[in-house]
């Protein structure tokens, strides 16, 4: 194997000599441990981009479907997007001036409301007007349509008085107007007065329903 400082122990004719011999100088160069290391090299390198061209070319299924996937989602996405936009812009036609007092008041109603329908359907079960099965279906329905719109109505109070100046905080106020009173919407009993995110009225009130804590009669104390 040819080392590049056997040039050194070459006298001057055979430097010539080797200069004007591309042939030799050729095969010289080729001799040399450094080119071999650099055609090694060279020779895995090329393998290794090979493989990797492969590999490329058989995820090109893969990658044309994602791309398509991608499309639709991205359209999907951007359908989505225009109907959002176009329910919020619906919404805030819809709702108008209508404040966050007045959507909790409102609220509040709903949720009174469907206490007291609950009641009326527990009253018909008692007198014998509702069957068991009928009962029990209705009764669960609106029970739970009841604590939902108390939960919500419970949570937009608390923010409201979290967005109240610390001044006001410890004052007694009521987040239902007047103009959405019960009275105003129909009801000819006395509003619904609140505290804070209590929306229940205090104890000794006149309501148009039960206050206290409701338990469903079972129909074995009936005779059923």
């Amino acid at each position: 194997m040819f080392n590049i400082r056997d040039l050194t122990r070459l006298d001057d004719n055979a430097l010539k000599e080797l200069l004007n011999d591309d042939a030799k100088c050729d095969e010289m160069v080729k001799d040399m441990k450094e080119f071999k290391d650099l055609e090694t090299e060279k020779e895995v390198l090329m393998a290794s981009n090979k493989s990797l061209a492969e590999y490329n070319l058989s995820k090109e299924p893969e990658l044309t479907e994602g791309k398509q996937r991608l499309a639709e989602i991205s359209e999907t996405a951007s359908d989505v997007y225009k109907s959002v936009e176009n329910k919020l812009a619906e919404l805030k036609q819809r709702s108008g001036n209508l404040s966050v007092e007045t959507t909790l008041a409102l609220l509040q109603t709903a949720a009174a409301q469907t206490e007291e329908e609950s009641e009326n359907l527990a009253e018909k079960f008692l007198g014998g007007d509702l069957e068991v099965d009928s009962f029990l279906e209705q009764f669960a329905i609106l029970r739970k349509l009841m604590h939902l719109r108390r939960v919500k109505a419970d949570k937009m109070a608390e923010i409201l008085t979290k967005r109240r100046p610390d001044h006001l905080k410890g004052s007694d106020s009521s987040f239902m107007p007047a103009s959405l009173s019960p009275s105003a919407v129909g009801n000819t009993q006395p509003p619904i007065p609140t505290t804070g995110p209590m929306i229940y009225p205090p104890a000794g009130a006149q309501t148009p329903y039960p206050v206290g804590p409701i338990t469903m009669p079972m129909p074995s104390s009936f005779g059923f």
